[in-house]
């Protein structure tokens, strides 16, 4: 049995909000306006997997690239990653299903559609 759909997204940036803030935000190339509308509200939870990391997990906020303020996946009920999680890392999404390609068929705020291969 295999996922059907894989997003293959890559981590842009990992930061914190303030000093105080101990919850890193993860910033990644694929956010709800490039495929993954169904994180809206946290409705849809998806399974995450980074290659070459299985280390201790972490919780973190995960956001897409975009500067809109909705481009948040999860925040009310972070994800877990792993700790040594870096900047360039692959972030695999998966079950992600057919919609998600339908989601970004067209460009948004300059970030082109995803790229879709079938196997």
């Amino acid at each position: 049995m295999a996922d059907a759909g894989i997003i293959q997204s890559e981590v842009l940036l990992i930061a914190y909000k303030s000093y105080a803030d101990s919850t890193p935000w993860v910033y990644i190339d694929c956010g709800r306006f490039g495929g993954l509308a169904e994180t809206m509200d946290e409705a849809v939870r998806y399974r995450l997997c980074v290659p070459g990391r299985h280390g201790e997990l972490t919780r973190v906020i995960l956001a897409g690239p975009t500067c809109d303020s909705a481009d948040i996946l999860y925040e009310k009920s972070p994800c877990c990653l792993p700790r040594d999680l870096e900047e360039g890392d692959r972030l695999q999404i998966l079950s992600a299903g057919a919609y998600t390609h339908t989601y970004a068929s067209v460009g948004f705020n300059g970030f082109a559609p995803l790229r879709t291969v079938c196997i």
